[in-house]
């Protein structure tokens, strides 16, 4: 999760790559809210519960967004390997000798300059062919390991449905907010929930929960969420870059929220359904 303090809020198309939040309106709209009070909708009613915070991208500069596009882009490839370096953090080892073995040219090619391109996160890439390995060694600091370990898969994922609702709101004129890293806390400061992207679109509210990890499977955890924030059916997406398409399904059916994995287009699709139903309706 990305821990940031602040709200920024734009209007109109001149955002850069990464922001937490925009509003596009055909109308002249009122000032953007700067401290979020926008998110209050989202939790109704709800006694003694506030808005504790909202992701910043302040500190996130426009590479580092650029980045964490091209891993999710490459989740097919590189998936099990980010898996190998969030064990490495685990245990605090800092050197990491990754398997290629059975890789094609082509992958191992993409692979390597992918990782090449992690500079201050990862360094000394060097790949060995005697052994079909990508050697290296970690950055043990707090935001590269934050990054690595989950934050990217945030980043573009956010990017991505923020591109998706800006195409929505130009073909059916109406106006959307995002916004990321969204903690929920009671009124004296404990964290009840904490959002990866929560983003309203024509006056509703939707709830995206990202997964990095490999062994994350307490599917009805997310679905008690939704209903304690009334988005299920219909209003809550899980993305999880391990999931098959069979699961995504059976979970979908069972859990009544939307799942996708990363291929192809599948989170651009889910989303453009997910606003769309509630268009048509």
């Amino acid at each position: 999760m990305l821990k940031a303090k602040a709200l920024c809020a734009v209007n109109g198309n001149a955002a850069p790559e990464i922001r937490p939040l925009m509003s596009v309106v055909e109308a002249p709209a009122p000032a953007a809210d700067i401290h979020g009070n926008g998110l209050h909708d989202l939790i109704g009613g709800m006694q003694n519960i506030v808005i504790e915070s909202v992701g910043s991208d302040e500190k996130i500069p426009e590479a580092v967004g650029q980045l964490a596009i091209r891993m999710m882009k490459n989740n097919v490839l590189i998936k099990d390997l980010l898996h190998e370096l969030r064990q490495l953090y685990i245990r605090g080892q800092k050197d990491f000798r990754l398997s290629l073995a059975g890789r094609s040219d082509a992958e191992k090619k993409q692979i390597i300059s992918l990782f090449q391109d992690m500079a201050g996160f990862a360094g000394n890439i060097r790949y060995c062919t005697e052994f079909q390995s990508l050697n290296g060694s970690l950055v043990m600091m707090p935001n590269a390991q934050q990054f690595l370990t989950g934050q990217y898969l945030e980043l573009a994922v956010y990017q991505t449905i923020k591109d998706v609702l800006q195409e929505l709101s130009v073909k059916y004129h109406a106006g959307y907010e995002i916004y990321r890293n969204v903690r929920v806390a009671d009124i004296e400061g404990k964290l009840k929930n904490e959002f990866d992207i929560a983003f309203r679109f024509n006056g509703i509210w939707y709830i995206v929960e990202c997964k990095s990890g490999k062994c994350f499977s307490d599917w009805g955890s997310i679905a008690d969420i939704g209903l304690t924030y009334n988005v299920v059916p219909n209003r809550l997406l899980l993305v999880d870059s391990f999931i098959s398409d069979s699961w995504a399904q059976q979970i979908e059916y069972g859990c009544q929220y939307y799942v996708c994995n990363l291929s192809a287009n599948t989170l651009q699709e889910k989303v453009t359904k997910m606003v769309i139903n509630d268009l048509a309706a």
